[in-house]
């Protein structure tokens, strides 16, 4: 509000670069923590047998690594503690961002252990066939797929969380460096043309 009133008293409006935006090197650094970040979130899986905490702290993983992924792609910097949204649109956010655009799986898994999260903290139940289900499209052997202990489908909520951070930290690195070597060439042809 202070900035507004400023505006129409000083007729002019300043951007904060250190508050409102990061230099290629401030952005790499902070994808590299980022990055850094996913890896460690994704060790933190609980070795439980429990289905229902595992699940609980799948979607934990989930949602920080959204929240990262918009902290990644976010034209403005924004701390951790500074985005106060909830699950959903947190996940709305960072699909606008691209988030699960090149995977058909992304969306799908993503949105339905939202669904069981909220069931298991709202109803107390799970419904194991919509979870295996979810599991059926991130298993490797789509065709075959099997699972008949809980055992088994907490290991594959733990691959499944694995795959979220380490293919985020993928994506955010791998298009920051196309991003900069297009700048980079940009730049080049800019000074031969002088």
């Amino acid at each position: 509000m202070k900035t507004a009133h400023n505006f129409f008293k000083e007729g002019s409006f300043s951007i904060d670069p250190i508050a409102h935006y990061t230099s290629s090197e401030e952005r790499e650094a902070e994808i590299e923590a980022i990055a850094e970040d996913l890896e460690q979130l994704a060790k933190k899986f609980p070795r439980t047998q429990n289905i229902e905490y595992a699940l609980l702290k799948a979607h934990l993983i989930i949602e920080h690594v959204l929240l990262q992924y918009i902290r990644a792609y976010a034209t403005t910097h924004v701390a951790v503690k500074d985005v106060k949204a909830g699950f959903a649109q947190k996940l709305e956010i960072a699909y606008l961002l691209g988030f699960g655009v090149n995977d058909p799986r992304m969306l799908p898994t993503v949105e339905g252990l939202n669904r069981l999260r909220n069931q298991i903290a709202h109803t107390f139940e799970l419904d194991r066939a919509r979870l295996d289900e979810i599991l059926r499209i991130n298993s490797e052997d789509y065709d075959n797929f099997s699972v008949s202990t809980d055992r088994q489908r907490v290991t594959r909520l733990r691959q499944i969380c694995r795959y979220l951070c380490a293919r985020v930290s993928g994506q955010m690195m791998g298009e920051f460096a196309v991003v900069q070597y297009f700048e980079e060439e940009r730049q080049q042809e800019w000074k031969s043309s002088r």
